[in-house]
């Protein structure tokens, strides 16, 4: 199912903006960076690629978790539709 969730999240989710805070983000980024020496600058990077990934990730988990909660909740309708009709029926 990973490859599913994957393929769905990869078509669907659509990053919304939020232009302003990643300049933010990016400036003050820069301005660190400017203040270390380059082994500094390395850890810097590691900790910036490693919280991209994290991002992403957590990203991908809410969208899972998204997607499954809506499913759950349409086989629930569903149960209840299937037993309706079967009340109706009697």
């Amino acid at each position: 199912m990973g490859y599913y969730m994957s393929e769905l999240y990869r078509r669907y989710f659509r990053a919304t903006g939020f232009s302003e805070l990643e300049e933010e983000i990016e400036n003050t980024r820069q301005e660190v960076r400017d203040c270390l020496d380059q082994a500094q600058q390395r850890k810097l990077m590691h900790l910036i690629d490693a919280q991209e990934q994290l991002k992403a990730e957590l990203a991908q988990a809410s969208f899972e978790a998204g997607f499954r909660l809506a499913m759950g909740l349409l086989r629930d309708l569903e149960v209840e539709r299937i037993r309706r009709e079967l009340e109706e029926e009697g």
